[in-house]
C-alpha cells in the first residue's frame, strides 16, 4: 500500500543469524542484539546491522536469508544494493574531479554535456545537482526494464523535462539531476562511471564487497531482493532500472560503508576543505534538516549526524555517522518491507545510552480469528486513489507465517473485531458479512469481497 510507510514484514522460515563482533559480548552488544532480534521476529528483518560506538563495543550481526529458494543465510559479507546511498559515492567522485580542476562546481551543466539541449542547460550548475536544488523533477521517466546509457537517458527523457522552480530556489530531491552528474563524470574523464567509482574510491579503500552494477551482470555473493505484496512474497529487481545509474547502482555491506565513511572523515579521499563541502549544510530541507552534497545533515540533541539512505523494490539501506565522534550505524536489508528508519532510530538511542522498548507481538492480530474474512475486497477506484494513494482498487486480507496483513501491511488488533496498522491509530478496519470497512482520517471506504 502506497499511502503508508512500508513496514509490514515477513517472519523468516529459518533464523540464519551470524555474528562478527570486534569485542567480547557485553551489555551494550547484548542490548543491540535483543533489539534487532525483535525486529527480525516481529517484522522479519533480513540483512546486516553494524554499530560502531568508538569505545570497543562494536556490534555486527546478520539475519535471515540471502536466497530463500535455496535457504542460503545472509553473512556479514553478503552484498546488498544500497540504492540511493550510491549518490554519496557519485558526489565524492565529482568532488575529486573538482579538486583536480577537471570540473568547475559553479559551472553550468551544459558546459560538460554536449547532448543536453534543454532550455535550462545554462541555468543549472553542478552545485545545484549536488544539493538537489536544480528544479528538475524527482524522476526522469526511465522505466525499470530499460538499460539505457547516461547519454540515452538525457536524449530520450531528460532533455524534455520542465523545471519545477528556478535553480537554487529550494530543495527538491531529484534522481534526474544525479543522472546528469553521472554523465558529467563520464564526459570529463572519458571513462565509464563504474570504472571511475572503482578506481577512485572502491579500490584505493579496499572495499572488497562494494561494486557498481552494470546492466544485468552477475554479482557473486549477492543477496536476492524480496518484498511482500498482496500476492505474497516476490523476488524483486535489484535496482530501479537496468541502465547507467549514478543515483542507485552500487552494492555494499555495512563494514565496507563504515570503511568508506571513515575514509571521508579522515580526508583520505579528499582534502579537508573539499571534504567539508560534502557535509556543509548548503540548504535547509526540513525544520531541523539540511542538505550537503548527497548527504543529509540532521541534529539529534547536541549530536550532528550525517545521514544517507536508499530504498529499492526489494532492498533498503541506511547509515549515519556522527560529525564529532566515531559513532556509526548502518543497516542493509534484502527485504523491501523493512522498517529501517525506525530500527535505525532505536539503535541510535541505544548507542547514546537511552532506553528503547523492542517491538513485541502482543498486539498483533491472529489470523485464525479472521479466517472467515481473508480474501480480496473490491473498492471504488477513485476513493482508493484519493485516500490511500493506490492505483489498484483490490485490497487483500491475507495471513502469512502466523501474521495477518492488509496487502503488505502488518496488522494489529486495536479492539475486538477492529484491525489497524502497527504504527498508527489513524487507520481502522472492521467487517460486516462480506464487506470490509476502512476508516482513515474520518473518511470511510467500503469494499465487497467477491
Amino acid at each position: 500500500m502506497r499511502y503508508f510507510p512500508i513496514i509490514a514484514l515477513y517472519l523468516l522460515l529459518v533464523s540464519g543469524i551470524c555474528v562478527n563482533s570486534s569485542a567480547a559480548e557485553n551489555n551494550a552488544v547484548s542490548t543491540y542484539s535483543t533489539l534487532v532480534q525483535a525486529y527480525h521476529d516481529i517484522y522479519g528483518f533480513s540483512g546486516t546491522v553494524k554499530v560502531v560506538e568508538g569505545n570497543g563495543a562494536d556490534f555486527e550481526k546478520c539475519y535471515g536469508l540471502a536466497n530463500r529458494s535455496f535457504r542460503i543465510p545472509n553473512t556479514v559479507e553478503t552484498r546488498i544494493s544500497v540504492n540511493s546511498i550510491s549518490k554519496t559515492f557519485t558526489a565524492t567522485a565529482v568532488l575529486i574531479l573538482v579538486e583536480e580542476g577537471a570540473i568547475d562546481i559553479q559551472a553550468a551543466v551544459g558546459r560538460y554535456l554536449p547532448s543536453l539541449t534543454a532550455s535550462w542547460k545554462d541555468k543549472i550548475t553542478v552545485h545545484h545537482l549536488l544539493t538537489h536544488t536544480s528544479g528538475l523533477p524527482r524522476e526522469s521517466g526511465v522505466q525499470a526494464h530499460e538499460a539505457l546509457t547516461f547519454e540515452q537517458q538525457i536524449t530520450n527523457y531528460i532533455n524534455t523535462l520542465p523545471l519545477l522552480f528556478s535553480p537554487g530556489e529550494q530543495y527538491e530531491y531529484s534522481n534526474a539531476g544525479i543522472t546528469l552528474l553521472g554523465a558529467i563524470i563520464e564526459n570529463v574523464t572519458k571513462d565509464s562511471y563504474a570504472n571511475v567509482i572503482t578506481s577512485q574510491i572502491i579500490t584505493p579503500l579496499g572495499l572488497k564487497n562494494t561494486g557498481v552494477y552494470q546492466s544485468r551482470n552477475i554479482v557473486m555473493n549477492q543477496a536476492e531482493p524480496y518484498r511482500f505484496t498482496r500476492h505474497g512474497i516476490e523476488s524483486a529487481q535489484r535496482s530501479k532500472h537496468w541502465g547507467d545509474n549514478a543515483g542507485g547502482a552500487l552494492y555494499s555491506t555495512p563494514s565496507d560503508l563504515h570503511r568508506y565513511v571513515s575514509a571521508l572523515k579522515n580526508n583520505k579521499l579528499l582534502s579537508e576543505a573539499f571534504t567539508a563541502l560534502l557535509f556543509k549544510p548548503h540548504i535547509q530541507s526540513g525544520s531541523n534538516d539540511y542538505e550537503g552534497y548527497a548527504w543529509s545533515i540532521k541534529q539529534a540533541g547536541d549530536d550532528t549526524l550525517y545521514f544517507a539512505a536508499g530504498s529499492g523494490y526489494g532492498t533498503k539501506s541506511v547509515m549515519i555517522q556522527s560529525a564529532d565522534t566515531d559513532r556509526f550505524i548502518a543497516i542493509t536489508s534484502n527485504w523491501g518491507n523493512t522498517p529501517v528508519l525506525k530500527m535505525l532510530g532505536d539503535l541510535y538511542m541505544l548507542s547514546v545510552g537511552q532506553s528503547v522498548t523492542p517491538p513485541n507481538n502482543k498486539t498483533l492480530a491472529h489470523p485464525k480469528d479472521y479466517a472467515k474474512q481473508t480474501g480480496q475486497y473490491y473498492f471504488d477506484a477513485e476513493a482508493v486513489r484519493v485516500h490511500l494513494g493506490m492505483e489498484d482498487p483490490v485490497i487483500t486480507l491475507q495471513s502469512f507465517e502466523g501474521k495477518l496483513f492488509l496487502n503488505d501491511e502488518l496488522l494489529s488488533e486495536k479492539d475486538t473485531g477492529v484491525l489497524g496498522l502497527t504504527y498508527t491509530e489513524e487507520f481502522q478496519i472492521s467487517f460486516k458479512e462480506d464487506t470490509m470497512r476502512i476508516v482513515i482520517n474520518g473518511n470511510v471506504l467500503e469494499g465487497k469481497r467477491r
